[in-house]
């Protein structure tokens, strides 16, 4: 905090006539009509005396000067919103309207390539016929228009002030007096949202992508918010995904895996063939490695699942001689 009494050149005792006198010498030393070097100088000086010249605003000056908190909550009350946002230039965050999400599926297949996805789904928009208003209004006396109410909680120095929506205008500052016969009064319309979005590689379950200004609109920021992707990967054609592996899961009958040196497996980029080990068990995979989901750091793994499959039945002819043939 400047000290103006000092840009001055007189006590914090100094009368007002002192004040004005200090200030008519000094504005006429550094004006900038005189004296072009004393530009900033005579900043300092105006400011000062436009702060500490009235009686009123000098006992506020002093007041915070003596006690940084001073003020800050309202009848003497320590408010740390108030000292958080003059510590931050008395910056606010811009409105925004809410997001909207939507659950996009996806296969891993989809997810290997990326893609994409035309989407359709219902929005809110503004009512043209009342301007997103909602009918005739007037003024809440809840709020007196504000849109919110202010409560005061403890005592003393510790007194703070909480700002909260009004539960009577529900934060509009306005109440109807005449619904909108087109939205009933809520100032807002369904319509049917369609767009193209592209889907990158290797997105994930639970991944969440965002398209800017296409969600529904709100009345209170008058605007729209935007539309949240929330990826939900579905496992399709026996594919799955696991981190950066591909996985897929293929079924063989027992004579399959008893007379094939090799098996064909489906796979994104073309079906491939591998040879089979000696010993298979179901319950450890397959893995081809570098053939999972690409990757600026490198490739993951391909791994193949084989369940076995009956499928019909064989004669009693045929299972003597598939003994015959073991032993």
């Amino acid at each position: 905090m400047k000290n103006y009494y000092d840009i001055l050149g007189v006590e914090e005792t100094a009368t007002q006539d002192d004040i004005k006198k200090a200030y008519r010498k000094l504005s006429k030393q550094y004006h900038p009509d005189v004296n072009p070097e004393g530009e900033e100088m005579f900043k300092d000086i105006s400011e000062a005396y436009e702060n500490i010249g009235d009686s009123q605003k000098r006992s506020q000056y002093d007041n915070m000067k003596n006690n940084p908190f001073a003020g800050m909550g309202g009848n003497g009350g320590f408010d740390f919103h108030n000292m958080f946002e003059q510590m931050m230039g008395n910056r606010r965050p811009q409105p925004k309207a809410p997001d909207k999400i939507f659950n996009l599926r996806l296969t891993p297949v989809e997810s290997y390539f990326g893609a994409k996805k035309e989407l359709s789904f219902d929005v809110a928009e503004k009512c043209n016929p009342c301007n997103g208003t909602g009918g005739d209004r007037k003024v809440c006396n809840g709020c007196n228009g504000q849109g919110f109410i202010i409560q005061v909680f403890g005592t003393g120095m510790f007194k703070q002030r909480m700002q909260s929506p009004c539960n009577i205008c529900n934060g509009s500052g306005t109440v109807i007096m005449k619904a909108c016969n087109s939205c009933g009064g809520r100032g807002l319309t369904v319509k049917k949202e369609n767009i193209s979005v592209s889907i990158p590689a290797n997105v994930d379950n639970g991944d969440f992508m965002r398209v800017q200004g296409k969600g529904d609109f709100n009345n209170q920021v008058n605007m729209r918010g935007d539309l949240i992707l929330k990826i939900e990967l579905v496992n399709d054609g026996g594919f799955e995904k696991i981190g950066f592996d591909l996985v897929y899961n293929k079924k063989a009958t027992p004579l399959e895996l008893l007379l094939n040196d090799k098996l064909e497996i489906s796979h994104p980029d073309g079906d491939i063939r591998i040879n089979m080990p000696e010993n298979v068990d179901t319950n450890v995979p397959l893995r081809v490695g570098g053939k999972g989901y690409k990757t600026p750091n490198g490739n993951g793994d391909f791994y193949i699942k084989i369940s076995v499959n009956k499928n019909g039945s064989i004669s009693e002819d045929q299972k003597e001689k598939i003994k015959e043939i073991l032993k």
